[in-house]
């Protein structure tokens, strides 16, 4: 369910932005493909190799990003070391903005500290791990509701109908 809603959540930010200067960064290579293909966004990215948990990967950066905004996406945003290190890279190589997505925001420990002391801009995530203590200590985290499309899906399970329709038909705006 997180490749297709987190594929709303670019679009959203994509119709307010120029593709010539978005960039989406993304551990998940298909993710990437999806987002390049359906939006139409050039493909330059941040290599991060798949590897063991906690272990953790050389960051290189794929293409130019000059001028442009970044969004890292990824599933879980926990400890933010590595997307501290990407944002740092990503200005240095001359990225304006810089946004990381994800859809569960644990955000454990001094992670609400890092990120406002970093390069990154904006951290977007969903409301399925309640994190509001951690957005009083930073005012770069950002919450989307997802109540909705969760109960939506779980009321068309139950009464079995299509759960395509979710992806098919609901706006940016919802």
């Amino acid at each position: 369910m997180w490749k297709q809603h987190s594929s709303h959540v670019v679009l959203g930010l994509y119709c307010h932005v120029p593709c010539s200067v978005l960039l989406i960064y993304s551990a998940f290579v298909n993710f990437m493909l999806l987002a390049v293909h359906r939006l139409r966004i050039p493909f330059p990215g941040i290599e991060l190799p798949m590897m063991m948990p906690k272990e953790k990967p050389p960051i290189t950066v794929v293409g130019d990003v000059g001028g442009r905004i970044a969004i890292i996406v990824d599933d879980i945003i926990d400890d933010v070391d590595g997307f501290v290190a990407a944002a740092e890279i990503l200005k240095e190589r001359g990225a304006y903005k810089i946004y990381v997505m994800a859809t569960h925001g644990l955000l454990s420990a001094d992670a609400p500290c890092l990120i406002e002391e970093s390069a990154i801009n904006e951290v977007v995530v969903t409301n399925t791990i309640p994190h509001e203590v951690q957005k009083l200590q930073c005012p770069k985290i950002k919450t989307v509701d997802v109540s909705m499309i969760l109960s939506e899906a779980i009321r068309r399970i139950h009464n079995g109908e299509s759960m395509s329709y979710l992806f098919r038909n609901i706006t940016v705006d919802d």
